[in-house]
């Protein structure tokens, strides 16, 4: 059954829990990842998949109505989780006394309107229930990169974008931040993301590790 909010503009926005065992979600799942940029490969949505028959993890569409114009009303993703592989218990607890907010992916056209904090909510308010979550849960943490990639000025901070071939976002913009103005609060920072300079250089880009008490 979806998941609505009735709170702000994006009102009618809702969660559909996402089938991967039917064709058309599957291709549509991995096609929002190609354009997100990473997790795309089989093998990661097959984890995922193995992952939600275990009940660990929760995929949801982030959905609006469909319209005559825009008979596709998939216009993201998001995931909830209680366990992780390899286990890290800081971040996700099988006993769902900490959940993971994860996957969290609004197609471009559509990041406007409180969308991205409507879907939020949503996962916050499920979080305490039954069957994605659990009475027990006290805890919902993310992690995201670090806001001195928007922040900082300096060839290892903003710099970076460019030696990846992006535009660097507009400072004022930080995800971090983005997720601070909504009561999370950061615990920690470490290398994380792996990704490949234009010159063939690995990095680890800096992930914050961010949570927020919901109980």
């Amino acid at each position: 059954m979806p998941l609505s909010n009735g709170n702000n503009k994006q009102s009618e926005c809702s969660l559909e829990p996402i089938n991967l065992n039917n064709g058309y979600e599957y291709g549509e799942l991995r096609r929002q990842r190609v354009l997100c940029g990473w997790d795309y490969e089989v093998e990661t949505l097959e984890k995922w998949k193995r992952g939600m028959d275990a009940k660990t993890r929760s995929l949801f569409w982030i959905t609006l109505p469909a319209t005559d114009a825009k008979p596709s009303n998939r216009v993201g993703h998001v995931c909830l989780n209680s366990d992780r592989d390899p286990p890290e218990l800081d971040l996700a607890n099988p006993d769902k006394s900490i959940m993971e907010i994860a996957t969290f992916f609004i197609l471009p056209e559509y990041r406007y309107g409180g969308l991205g904090r409507a879907a939020v909510e949503m996962l916050e308010n499920c979080a305490t229930k039954e069957p994605y979550g659990s009475q027990n849960c006290k805890v919902i943490t993310i992690n995201t990169i670090s806001r001195r990639y928007t922040e900082n000025d300096g060839d290892e901070w903003r710099g970076v974008y460019a030696r990846r071939g992006l535009k660097a976002p507009p400072k004022g913009k930080s995800v971090e931040d983005w997720y601070a103005s909504m009561g999370y609060v950061k615990w920690k920072e470490e290398p994380r993301y792996p990704d490949r300079l234009l010159d063939g250089t690995e990095v680890k880009l800096i992930a914050v590790f961010m949570k927020k008490t919901i109980q």
